[in-house]
């Protein structure tokens, strides 16, 4: 599988899918996380999937989105560019910021050590029956 060792990256670089709320990569930067949104990268709306499929490639960044239909149609674009996803599952199709930012900042750590301990394993998954859940995470696959 093409891409970085993830083993050796010690934090992974992460960008924030247009399908999640801006500030909650501003708020995790904050606590040094290294995240960047799309609309900071590209500056303007609407950046296509393949794009930010192939930016992450280059930069061995991993995709946070919630957008289960990128899963599906560019399943074999994700595969065979080794691009790590984080899929946060929003039941209902909806979430506030404020969750966004509390199953991250719960997942962002077991995310880079599962990068460490295991980098052939690219993609997972995320999310909260409720907002006084404890967050779930898992591999999956795309």
């Amino acid at each position: 599988m093409p891409g970085k060792d993830a083993s050796k990256l010690s934090d992974p670089r992460l960008l924030l899918d247009e399908s999640l709320t801006p500030t909650v990569a501003q708020a995790l930067a904050l606590v040094g996380y290294p995240i960047k949104t799309v609309r900071q990268v590209w500056q303007q709306e609407g950046t296509k999937d393949l794009e930010i499929i192939a930016w992450c490639q280059e930069k061995d960044a991993i995709w946070i989105h919630a957008d289960d239909r990128a899963r599906k149609v560019h399943r074999i674009q994700l595969q065979n560019s080794g691009t790590g996803t984080l899929w946060i599952h929003r039941p209902g199709g909806a979430m506030t910021g404020r969750e966004q930012l509390r199953i991250l900042s719960f997942v962002l750590p077991k995310l880079a050590l599962k990068l460490r301990e295991q980098p052939k394993v690219r993609h997972y998954k995320a999310g909260a029956t409720n907002p006084t859940a404890t967050p779930s995470f898992r591999p999956t696959k795309v």
